[in-house]
């Protein structure tokens, strides 16, 4: 009996410690993911310098199905049009950091 009692109170203290230390980090995700704000569409002219890359590149990155965009179809003026959502480029931001962030 008094073992099973150490033993609870012992994974209640790590538990406490844990939820202590990740706390913080998770409300600050879930801010992250809920924070409201307001969607703009932008072209490539907008677009890569909000991600903080060339147009050239970004062009790569479409041309690959890299990233989220729409694009218009041009009938004979060249290279389609592309658009981007600026909630959906700060989503596939952070699934890019996820992604590549190696602990």
């Amino acid at each position: 009996m008094i073992k099973e009692t150490v033993a609870a109170d012992f994974l209640e203290s790590v538990a406490e410690k844990v939820a202590e230390k990740l706390l913080p980090k998770v409300i600050e995700h879930l801010k992250s993911q809920f924070t409201t704000k307001e969607n703009i569409t932008m072209d490539v002219n907008e677009a890569a310098p909000y991600i903080g890359i060339s147009k050239e590149m970004l062009y790569k990155i479409c041309a690959n199905e890299g990233i989220p965009h729409v694009k218009l179809s041009s009938t004979g003026s060249g290279r389609s049009r592309l658009l981007f959502s600026s909630l959906s480029i700060d989503t596939w931001k952070r699934e890019q950091e996820q992604i590549n962030y190696k602990r």
